[in-house]
């Protein structure tokens, strides 16, 4: 029963929470709009989505960075993953930089190339739960975070539902 509530908390959560920057052109402009490098939104593409994209994994800007949550299962470790737009397009393709590309709990962040090919992130989640998965730019390098979200950070259903309704309207 907690693992649906989760999964369902996780899910609007994703939609919500996120964002990130480079070189080239970045859209910083809402928060509900998402993350665009070159007018292409970026997404968290991964075994916990089934490569898909989706605007619930798509990044958006929060206080940790360009951000969005997944729920993972530490006994489906690890979770391969990438941020990518919707075309795995050059610039927008961001696998690890340096073999082997592996993150585990406690590990501060792990450099990215935005251009890569098949070099996918590999994550060991300690427990279960729900995890941000954030794109940091620094000095022209960018650098992904993967960290488990306190209860606290976790909005409720009914503040899900509001923000939801507020989007549909602005559309």
């Amino acid at each position: 029963m907690n693992l649906i509530k989760i999964c369902g908390a996780s899910f609007f959560a994703a939609a919500l929470l996120s964002g990130c920057s480079s070189s080239s052109t970045v859209d910083r402009s809402s928060a509900h709009s998402g993350f665009s490098i070159n007018d292409k939104a970026i997404y968290l593409r991964g075994e916990m989505n089934d490569y898909a994209v989706s605007d619930a994994y798509r990044l958006r800007a929060s206080k940790h960075g360009f951000c969005t949550v997944a729920l993972l299962r530490s006994d489906w470790a690890p979770y391969k993953f990438k941020f990518a737009d919707a075309d795995w397009s050059d610039g927008t393709n961001f696998g690890f930089m340096n073999p082997p590309g592996v993150l585990r709990n406690g590990k501060k962040s792990l450099e990215l190339n935005q251009n890569s090919k098949f070099e996918e992130v590999s994550f060991y989640p300690k427990d279960d739960g729900v995890y941000r998965f954030c794109l940091l730019p620094k000095n022209n390098r960018y650098f992904v975070v993967v960290e488990k979200t306190s209860k606290k950070e976790l909005l409720s259903m009914a503040q899900l539902m509001r923000i939801s309704s507020l989007e549909r309207l602005s559309d």
